[in-house]
């Protein structure tokens, strides 16, 4: 593998980034800077399969390896695929042993990795030691690679891209709430991948039904199957203003929803992500991570409700199934008043 020339004009880009939803959304930055500094380059991308939706209508990107870990031998013929491409440039943006595998015997001529700051995350979380001088969001990280052919933020955040049948398809779905619900339309998203990271249902319910009650809004409910259920037991009365698209839809599909959102309500998730890609106003709840771990949102449009007086975040830089103190200080003292206040100042309705 040659020394890396910030002078050679690259051709063939592949970029690896497995999962999840907001990871792969937070690389979209690089992919549209490295189309911008390279305008007749060729983007390819590793994903897993189940994640593929989210940058299957990207135009910057020409080709999408959807990696099958449920396959014996996937990542060996994975393998195979990337090495007989002989890329200028693979930008692995996971840094795991599955993307060392692919880049080991690639054939490329530069690989780049994205350094995780694995001591600094580790002294902030066991033991409290903050040596991050200044909390990078991980999608500037992630660009940091390229900083040698004169990559740089270009403030324009995230991006995501759906097909038009995806639009269609939502559009003729809820057309009958569409035309009925008044605006604004406010996206709810109660789930998280861990339980630490979700703020109580309670709280939840008490947010939807005040904005039922008290203001001229409608509620659309957002997630996974698990967050269905979640949501079935709120028993959140029941109004033309309400609709429960959880469990229903794609990645894809919940995106085009989202499109419809002026705000979206939400946790530390990949739905955050989503709505910010979408240039959403964001109501951000975060518990268990911190500012340092790079996961907040950045947008003017986004505010972030967190309690910083609680002394153990943060417990975990991906969050924990329960409160290692039992107490679970940093969501159950963020009260549904502090999340009505914020949707309000940024719906502008005080």
């Amino acid at each position: 593998m040659d020394a890396v020339n910030n002078k050679v004009e690259l051709k063939k880009i592949l970029i690896i980034r497995f999962s999840s939803i907001g990871d792969i959304l937070l690389t979209t930055p690089a992919i549209r800077l490295l189309k911008a500094r390279f305008p007749e380059c060729r983007i390819d991308f590793v994903i897993k399969r189940q994640f593929s939706e989210l940058l299957a209508a990207h135009p910057a990107i020409d080709r999408l390896y959807q990696f099958n870990n449920s396959q014996p031998d996937g990542l060996r013929k994975l393998g195979r695929e990337v090495r007989e491409q002989h890329y200028d440039l693979i930008l692995d943006l996971h840094n795991n042993f599955r993307s060392h595998y692919l880049t080991m015997n690639s054939r490329a001529k530069f690989v780049l990795r994205y350094q995780k700051p694995l001591l600094r995350r580790l002294l902030l979380v066991k033991f409290k030691i903050n040596l991050f001088k200044r909390a990078l969001p991980v999608y500037q990280r992630y660009l940091k690679p390229l900083q040698r052919w004169g990559i740089r933020d270009d403030g324009l955040g995230l991006d995501i891209f759906f097909k038009p049948e995806i639009i269609a398809k939502i559009n003729v779905k809820y057309q009958s709430f569409f035309q009925q619900s008044s605006k604004p339309v406010i996206g709810i998203a109660p789930g998280a991948s861990f339980a630490t990271k979700r703020w109580s249902a309670h709280g939840f319910k008490r947010v939807a039904d005040h904005l039922l009650e008290n203001s001229n809004t409608a509620l659309v409910f957002l997630g996974d199957t698990a967050d269905r259920e979640l949501i079935d037991s709120l028993n959140i009365k029941k109004s033309d203003k309400l609709v429960n698209a959880a469990g229903e839809l794609s990645i894809a599909e919940t995106a085009a929803l989202v499109d419809h959102c002026d705000l979206v309500l939400t946790n530390d998730s990949g739905l955050m992500h989503l709505a910010e890609a979408l240039k959403k106003k964001v109501v951000a709840i975060f518990g268990s991570t911190t500012r340092e771990l790079g996961f907040f949102p950045t947008s003017a449009n986004c505010v972030v409700i967190e309690k910083i007086d609680v002394p153990c975040r943060p417990c975990s830089h991906i969050g924990r199934q329960k409160c290692p103190k039992d107490h679970f200080r940093c969501m159950e003292e963020i009260t549904p008043q502090q999340v009505i206040e914020e949707i309000e100042n940024l719906l502008h309705f005080r």
